[in-house]
């Protein structure tokens, strides 16, 4: 699809701070050319479904943007399937290439490199559909979300005052639905890596829960937050599936970001890509994660853990 073309561009809004960040890109990508359109909708992921089905129907927009939360994740492929249109999940950068086509960036073969993703047949009424990881893009400067640029540079339909009664737009009734009975988060004993300005993350090459469990206590100390890859994850370490960074985690903007044992494939450092500054510890002095880094040091990561503990006491 040419980016020419894009005339009207509909953003979720699940409540998340993502909907800005979308809305921020587009405009980056796009200029003041299109409509921005930003659907907020809550409840639950069959209502939410109805309501951006029935809305992108109205609305007819050529791009659809949506975050790519556990809501995201799962209506984003079931309006592919209803729209008979593409899908591209967990973008890293949504870009305009030299020939001017729409390019949605995503990792490929297993993270050790990136492609470009092209939806083809893409129109009014049968739109393109790209998910991104909240924190993936930088939230603008002059909004704090998209209540900021209503009625200037977007507009936006609440459907919750639309859906009295289960009435969805256009006059659609939701059927089926869930009914939330009970929110409970999760704490973050390590800490929130969402917020947190100093991030220790840890990758396979610690080697073991035992040197993972330092790594804890050093982010502790740090008054920072401790994170993990998806391959320290998958060892059983006792890392969360919350705190881990990457494609299929989140993506983080620390002001510092270290790494140890990270051997910097490309879902994970998309992930990193925010951090304003990026230190590093392999005892690879090869490995790709110092390409993308600010600093790096090729050591053993257990000793410096160790060193770091013992001068911070």
């Amino acid at each position: 699809m040419k980016a020419e073309n894009v005339r009207k561009i509909l953003i979720f809004d699940q409540g998340d701070p993502v909907a800005i960040q979308l809305l921020a890109k587009a405009e980056e990508v796009f200029g003041d050319g299109p409509e921005y359109v930003v659907l907020r909708a809550r409840g639950t992921h069959n209502l939410a479904l109805t309501m951006m089905e029935e809305n992108i129907r109205g609305e007819e927009p050529e791009l659809v943007l949506i975050g790519a939360t556990a809501l995201g994740e799962e209506i984003a492929p079931a309006l592919g399937v209803r729209f008979e249109t593409g899908v591209a999940a967990h973008c890293v950068d949504i870009r305009v290439n030299e020939e001017g086509r729409l390019a949605y960036v995503i990792p490929a073969f297993g993270g050790r490199a990136v492609g470009e993703i092209f939806i083809p047949d893409a129109a009014a009424g049968r739109p393109a559909i790209a998910t991104v990881k909240p924190g993936m893009f930088p939230e603008p400067a002059d909004a704090g979300n998209c209540d900021d640029y209503a009625g200037q540079r977007c507009r936006i339909i609440d459907v919750d005052a639309m859906a009295a009664d289960g009435e969805i737009s256009h006059g659609s009734k939701a059927q089926g639905a869930f009914r939330m009975v009970e929110v409970s988060p999760r704490e973050h004993p390590a800490g929130n890596i969402a917020d947190a300005d100093i991030i220790v993350c840890g990758g396979y090459g610690l080697g073991s829960e035992e040197v993972w469990r330092k790594l804890e206590k050093l982010a502790e100390k740090l008054g920072g937050a401790a994170a993990c890859t998806r391959a320290a994850l998958d060892a059983g370490w006792g890392c969360a599936e919350e705190s881990m960074i990457g494609t299929s985690g989140r993506a983080v903007r620390p002001k510092v970001y270290i790494g140890f044992g990270i051997s910097g494939a490309a879902h994970h450092t998309c992930g990193i890509a925010g951090a304003d500054t990026i230190i590093s510890i392999n005892s690879d002095g090869d490995a790709e994660i110092f390409a993308a880094s600010d600093y790096k040091g090729v050591f053993d990561a257990e000793k410096v853990i160790d060193a770091l503990l013992r001068e911070i006491g």
